[in-house]
Order: structure tokens, then sequence, then C-alpha cells
């Protein structure tokens, strides 16, 4: 039996055209499905590796800038630890020439025995009033001293009570002979000083 040859060649095409439509087209989908599953990977895995690129860069930034951090720590503590505050503020007021004659925390918000701390949200408020007793120029030094510190202080209120004539020989006024003492005016001074922790 002999085939004719366009026939054979309609049944060549048509069993290609099956064989095309039932092996490689859900291979040919299969591969596409498969080449966008991997774009959809690698789009996901490098916007992973950029953040956590980002990540990496922030931590060395951090890392660089530990100073920086320990002052914010100090500037805004954890703790109120009133004893460091404490110590502070009478070694202060000693570098600079006045006598802490009575220190104690302020009257405002929540009462307890030593005095109050206000808390406002997840930041407490302590406020301390301090009477000193010094010159103008040693309050002066001290209030820089204040205000150069790791820790935030914020000086609210000052007063001064009368004044008393004492004679310092160790100040000199500039340009007076070291034989010459010098007279200085001494006041009670009044502060009422702001500082915060967590």
């Amino acid at each position: 039996m002999k085939i004719d040859r366009p026939i054979a060649i309609a049944l060549i095409l048509f069993i290609i055209l099956i064989l095309v439509f039932f092996l490689v087209a859900p291979e040919y989908n299969t591969f596409k499905k498969l080449r966008l599953d991997l774009g959809e990977k690698k789009a996901q895995y490098n916007a992973e590796f950029d953040y956590y690129a980002e990540i990496i860069k922030k931590y060395h930034e951090l890392k660089n800038r530990e100073d920086d951090l320990k002052k914010i720590n100090n500037a805004l503590p954890e703790n109120p630890d009133l004893g460091r505050v404490i110590y502070y503020f009478q070694k202060t007021a000693a570098e600079n020439g006045m006598l802490i004659k009575d220190l104690f925390l302020s009257s405002t918000g929540v009462s307890s025995a030593s005095g109050k701390i206000k808390n406002t949200g997840n930041i407490r408020e302590l406020i301390f009033s301090i009477d000193v007793l010094g010159s103008y120029s040693s309050l002066r030094k001290f209030l820089s001293s204040l205000e150069k510190s790791d820790r935030i202080f914020e000086v609210t209120n000052i007063s001064f009570g009368t004044g008393a004539l004492l004679e310092f020989s160790e100040y000199l006024l500039p340009g007076s002979a070291p034989d010459q003492p010098q007279i200085e005016q001494i006041y009670n001074f009044s502060l009422q000083v702001k500082t915060h922790s967590y």
C-alpha cells in the first residue's frame, strides 16, 4: 500500500502539532512559570539583601557613634539615680566656689517622703530645689557647668537673699596686686533645677 505524498505530509504535520500541543506546550508553560518564579525570587532576594545591607550599615554607624549614644544615655538615663545627681550638684558647686546649704526634691507630682517625681508619659521629671551660698561669679560658673554637663539640666527659677561682704585673698581682681585682698559679696541663692529620666 502506497501512501500519497500530500497525505503523508499532512499526517506528519498533524502528529507534530499534537506532539507540540501535548508535550512541548506544557513544558514551555512550566518553563515560563519557572522563569517568572525565578524573577520573583531574585527580586525578593535583592530586596532582602538591600534590607540587611542597610541594617549592617546602620549597625556600623551606631558602633562608630558609640560615644554619642553614651552621651544621650547620660543626658536621659533609664533610672533617676538620685545619689549620682546629688553628688554631681555637690561636686560642681564646690568646684565653682559655692557651698550647698540644702538640697531636696521639690514637691511636684506624686507625693513621697523625700520629695516628688512627676511622671509625664514615659519620661519622669525630677525637680530639685537647691539652696547655695556664693558670689555672682561663682553662680555663673556653676550654671555654666550645669549647661555643659552630659545630663540635661534646666534651671527654672533663681532667687537670692541678702548678701554679706567676705574677704577672699585667693581671688584677685585682674590688674590688682597679689597682696591686696579682694572683697566679694556673698549671697544666698535658691535654684530650682529640672532634669529627666525614663
